[in-house]
């Protein structure tokens, strides 16, 4: 690391320790040395570093309220850990470099890497595509680690685990967690894998952020999941606000259950929760055995596009449309 990048961190590491003793007085101090340190060149996020800095300046503000709870309901460790590999790692030190080597080899650098650990998955929900392939798709500890590897030297240190189910491989994923201790994990997860112990490892590795499927207020029928699902999915969010871990959660809409899924009780319940964010995906029929009626239809789409950026301007909560919200990542 440039002697640089260790004076950012050195200094941020300071400011931050004044934003832990007092969150409301010391927020928009740690921004302005977050300013210093980006600089005020094209690649430093000026839109969004303002952005921020216009919520920190209203009390009133949804996303003030959201930030605040974060600061003050997340254990301290994990929140500066979060702090380091998410804000200053993967945004202030790894965006410049990804940019320098766009340039350099006339190609993109994804600011994110997604993979699948594995294709396996403990449950067998009716209409997922996972249940078609078992578990016979695996990438290997020592390939995830090459793909981490090889990604930071490209200056990304954000990494996002889909599936199958990447429980089903949690030993593997807490190790490459502790190897990787300058990178910030997040993990679809159906969360049933998710337990007291797990929950230990979490908070002693520091990195691993859960999004937690969620299907509105019918998925306590577990008709599609199975008979026990929803309880222990609870269970698991339960045990990480106790836990003060950060997590969000994932949602699929569908035709059928839009009303419920995009309810503002289902957003607060998901607050009551302790979730931090919403990823919102719309259903898309894939397989065999694939039921297209479940596809939102235009008006449905509509509504959602709508009703997101509703929710992001009223609630505590951050929601974003997969789909829906490609403008802010084109």
């Amino acid at each position: 690391m440039s002697f640089t990048n260790q004076l950012k961190k050195a200094t941020l590491r300071t400011a931050f320790g004044f934003l832990e003793k007092n969150p409301e007085e010391n927020a928009l101090k740690l921004m302005s040395w977050v300013d210093k340190l980006a600089g005020d060149g094209p690649d430093s996020f000026p839109v969004h570093r303002a952005a921020v800095r216009q919520v920190l300046e209203d009390p009133q503000n949804n996303m003030y309220q959201l930030a605040m709870s974060i600061l003050k309901e997340t254990d301290s460790e994990v929140l500066k850990a979060t702090f380091e590999t998410f804000f200053l790692n993967a945004n202030i030190i790894g965006w410049p470099k990804q940019q320098e080597l766009r340039k350099k080899y006339n190609c993109n650098i994804p600011w994110a890497i997604l993979l699948d650990p594995t294709s396996a998955c403990n449950l067998h929900c009716t209409g997922c595509w996972a249940a078609e392939y078992g578990n016979k798709l695996n990438l290997t500890f020592d390939e995830i680690d090459s793909i981490i590897t090889q990604g930071k030297e490209l200056g990304v240190y954000m990494y996002i685990y889909t599936g199958g189910e990447p429980l089903v491989r949690k030993k593997d994923l807490i190790a490459l967690c502790e190897k990787h201790s300058d990178c910030q994990f997040l993990s679809f997860t159906n969360a049933t894998l998710i337990d007291e112990a797990f929950a230990n490892e979490m908070l002693r590795v520091k990195n691993f952020i859960p999004a937690i499927s969620v299907e509105g207020f019918e998925s306590a029928t577990d008709g599609r999941r199975g008979n026990g699902t929803y309880q222990k999915v609870i269970q698991a969010m339960a045990i990480l606000k106790e836990k003060h871990l950060p997590f969000g959660l994932s949602c699929c809409y569908t035709s059928q259950n839009l009303d419920s899924i995009s309810s503002y009780e289902f957003i607060d319940q998901m607050i009551q929760w302790g979730a931090r964010f919403v990823w919102y995906f719309h259903y898309m029929p894939v397989g065999n055995d694939a039921v297209p009626e479940l596809l939102p239809n235009p008006e449905q789409r509509e509504f959602m596009y709508h009703r997101i950026r509703d929710i992001r301007a009223t609630k505590p909560i951050f929601a974003m449309d997969f789909q829906n919200d490609g403008e802010y990542v084109c």
